[in-house]
């Protein structure tokens, strides 16, 4: 989050925040901000041993990137963001809509507690966009991605796998005793399941 002030008033008695908090004049975006969090998000995905593909627009802010080992930046055309960025077909409308909801309730709150008006402060602000990015749904972000052409591979890969596991079921069932079949897939999943956490 971006504000006007080095250190909000609120900030005092608080030992972290839910996030990064940066402060400028503007309360806007700058190359060295944005530099500074692609920074801490490469290092993040090194941590994870994860690669990723950030797509982002043109703002003049996103010029000057940093080298980067784990995060690889692609620019949307110039004049497609609308038709083309995922957050734009109902990402940020969900976003708004959970944050306005923890918003009037924290209004009405305060109104039942007989305060005329509740003030929001940033760290009550940080705290309902926490909420609000938290309850995001994984389906919204995919279906929204879907929306402008992005495809879901490992959906697609799992359905052919599914697919593929009912075919060689049904065969085996044609050849082996059923509730022996059913006690070796079991232990074959667990086996599955302990060398994909492991």
């Amino acid at each position: 989050m971006i504000g006007l002030s080095e250190k909000p008033r609120c900030s005092a008695k608080v030992k972290s925040f839910p996030f990064k908090y940066k402060a400028n004049r503007k309360a806007w975006m700058t190359s060295e901000i944005f530099g500074d969090w692609l920074k801490s998000l490469d290092k993040s995905m090194r941590v994870k041993k994860r690669k990723i593909i950030l797509f982002i627009d043109n703002f003049s802010a996103h010029n000057n990137l940093p080298a980067l080992k784990k995060v690889s930046v692609k620019f949307f055309p110039a004049n497609t963001t609308s038709k083309l960025q995922p957050m734009d077909q109902g990402i940020i409308r969900r976003f708004k809509v959970n944050y306005r909801r923890r918003l009037v309730r924290k209004l009405v709150d305060g109104i039942d507690e007989g305060s005329t008006l509740p003030k929001i402060n940033v760290l009550d602000s940080m705290r309902m966009t926490d909420y609000a990015w938290r309850n995001v749904t994984q389906k919204t972000v995919q279906t929204c991605f879907k929306k402008v052409g992005f495809k879901n591979g490992c959906k697609e890969e799992k359905e052919i796998n599914e697919e593929e596991s009912e075919r060689i079921v049904k065969e085996a069932e044609e050849t082996v005793d059923a509730a022996n079949l059913r006690k070796m897939l079991a232990t074959r999943d667990s086996q599955l399941l302990l060398t994909l956490e492991g």
